[in-house]
């Protein structure tokens, strides 16, 4: 098992036309657009609801049914929207989807029609968790919710669905959320949780660390920002970690996964797919998770996607630059291989 990087696809002279034109014009919405931190998360969520932001309004779609996890919290339940084929077809596993936003932002509403055409094309159940978000709720509320939503559907999603809990994935902070839970269950004190296997994990863009790594800091210095700005990324992560989490405690396995014992964790990995952009401040945690990975035995797909932004995969494959057709393409065929 190994995976093999070409130098060629971090040269940013390979960076196609239509990608440079479409970055440009992502940058410049960046530059436009007042930052969340400094309207606050309420009103950016609006925003950001009715397209106001860099990355497109999400879109409601009829097919969806909310749906609700029981929380570990009495009278306390977790907002899903369950995505089922509409096609007729009979389901073979189900996918839990973390939605990103920093931890901030975002909804279990935020990728209708992504995850309508995963259930669609592959005949699989796609269930997204609405997990609590800070500023209003820190550190460890938003994990604690994918924690009990994954551990209910682990005994439940056969009698609920139908459809046996087999996939889970996320993107930027989904994909943080998404590690830490597959983390949590495989290092569980019940068996019945540590004792499950994930057919795969599919990890888009994610942050492992919460100590930034040397990606972030060179492209902090690049003008114009795009998408991503250091000062958006510590105001994220300042109010996902709250007043109670130090800067000593950033290297702790429980906030950044990125430093878990994942040698202990040897053949019980769980097959991963790894995607970033190399236009992306993140690009360094996907290839640190990426390699630690792989060098704890876990099977492990990485693709570097050149030309691609922070959230590339949020628009849609149809429009030109935004390198969305490849991280749809890239998405389908680790379905299919691991289904």
């Amino acid at each position: 098992m190994s995976f093999t990087i070409q130098a060629s696809s971090f040269d940013p002279a390979l960076i196609s036309p239509e990608s440079r034109a479409f970055n440009s014009k992502l940058s410049s919405i960046t530059a436009s657009q007042p930052k969340w931190f400094e309207i606050g998360a309420e009103k950016y969520r609006k925003l950001r609801a009715e397209g106001g932001t860099a990355l497109p309004a999400p879109t409601l779609l009829p097919s969806a049914t909310p749906f609700e996890i029981p929380s570990r919290d009495a009278n306390r339940k977790i907002p899903c929207r369950v995505f089922k084929p509409q096609n007729g077809h009979i389901s073979r596993a189900l996918f839990m989807h973390i939605h990103g936003g920093g931890w901030v932002l975002g909804s279990e509403s935020s990728q209708d029609v992504q995850l309508q055409r995963l259930a669609d094309t592959h005949s699989i159940v796609c269930i997204s968790v609405g997990y609590r978000l800070a500023p209003e709720h820190p550190f460890p509320a938003g994990p604690e919710d994918c924690f009990d939503a994954a551990e209910w559907l682990v005994t439940n999603a056969v009698g609920q669905s139908q459809a046996p809990l087999a996939f889970m994935g996320g993107e930027s902070a989904g994909g943080h959320l998404t590690m830490l839970t597959a983390l949590h269950l495989l290092q569980h004190q019940g068996a019945t949780f540590s004792e499950f296997r994930f057919r795969g994990l599919l990890l888009h863009y994610g942050c492992y660390s919460l100590r930034w790594l040397p990606s972030v800091y060179s492209f902090a210095k690049r003008e114009p920002h795009l998408v991503l700005s250091l000062d958006t990324m510590t105001a994220f992560q300042n109010a996902f970690l709250g007043k109670d989490v130090t800067q000593d405690m950033l290297d702790d396995p429980k906030i950044s996964p990125l430093y878990a014992d994942l040698p202990s964790l040897r053949h019980k990995l769980p097959a991963a797919l790894f995607t970033c952009g190399t236009e992306d401040y993140l690009l360094d945690d996907t290839l640190f998770m990426a390699s630690r990975w792989i060098a704890a035995g876990g099977e492990t797909s990485l693709a570097i996607v050149n030309g691609a932004a922070h959230g590339y995969t949020a628009f849609e494959p149809s429009v030109k630059g935004s390198c969305a057709e490849e991280g749809e393409r890239l998405t389908d065929k680790f379905f299919e291989e691991h289904l």
